[in-house]
């Protein structure tokens, strides 16, 4: 009897694990002219583990980062569903602050057209299309970017990401303040886009919300396929580092491309952030 209660359990966890992690089997019809909402949830890691604010991560190249902050812009989100249909967000309402200080992780596209998606396309930054409409053109969300400390002045454009904290190495014990800021400049346009596969259909309907929830891994932008020193870039008095210019921020928005992953899709009711 002990037997068959555990087996029943285990499969009982199983079976609801199944429906509510995917619901991939579902057949519900798509029906045209209809409109529903798709989450999106953004996992913060590095290289793996969980991003706690305040911890320290030990990268390859031999330093390690006490993590203070880690904010990013996302944008122009596109969809294709089954058939090869492209669905994209309205431009004027497709620009997203994540932010792990101020716990800004879930996005909701409202009235997206009811389908099956196979894949998201999204920018990591602004693009210049929109940042030359103007600051009126932007003003309400230049105004949450800047207290999210995603901006420069005007003139100078939005910072696409915000990655600050201190760090160690075997060339200085002590601590150091380090600041990452990437974006665009006058030299180089550093906004990049990235294409994900869905590992799972996501189900837009008037009824059902999926929720795709990514991983994303801050260690690859100075610990990607390109390797980042922070000591090497440390400034001329040997207090600090600061990466905010030149052949840096090509190099990590090459980096960026690989901080995002796709872990799951949750389709159903409800919302499924967590």
């Amino acid at each position: 009897m002990k037997f068959q209660y555990i087996k029943f359990a285990a499969l009982s966890a199983l079976a609801f694990c199944t429906l509510s992690c995917s619901n991939d089997d579902d057949t519900t019809e798509v029906i045209g002219g209809t409109y529903g909402e798709v989450e999106l949830y953004f996992d913060n890691g590095v290289a793996g583990d969980a991003l706690i604010l305040g911890n320290t991560y030990t990268n390859s190249n031999n330093e390690s980062l006490t993590i203070n902050r880690f904010n990013y812009i996302v944008s122009n989100f596109v969809l294709t569903d089954s058939d090869g249909n492209e669905f994209t967000y309205p431009k004027e309402e497709s620009y997203f602050v994540v932010s792990e200080e101020n716990g800004l992780k879930t996005i909701h596209l409202e009235n997206f057209p009811a389908g099956d998606y196979k894949t998201i396309k999204f920018g990591i930054g602004v693009d210049a299309q929109r940042y030359l409409q103007g600051e009126t053109a932007q003003q309400s969300f230049w105004d949450l970017a800047a207290a999210n400390d995603l901006t420069w002045t005007w003139s100078t454009g939005y910072r696409f990401i915000n990655f600050e904290g201190t760090y160690t190495s075997s060339h200085n014990t002590e601590a150091l303040a380090y600041q990452v800021h990437q974006g665009s400049n006058t030299a180089t346009d550093n906004y990049r886009e990235v294409t994900l596969t869905l590992p799972t259909t996501a189900r837009v309907r008037q009824t059902e919300t999926p929720s795709i929830h990514f991983k994303v891994d801050a260690n690859v932008l100075l610990d990607g396929d390109a390797k980042i020193s922070l000591y090497d870039n440390i400034n001329q008095a040997g207090t600090a580092t600061a990466i905010m210019g030149g052949e840096n921020l090509i190099t990590i928005a090459g980096n960026s491309l690989k901080m995002f992953t796709v872990d799951h899709v949750h389709n159903g009711t409800g919302s499924h952030d967590e």
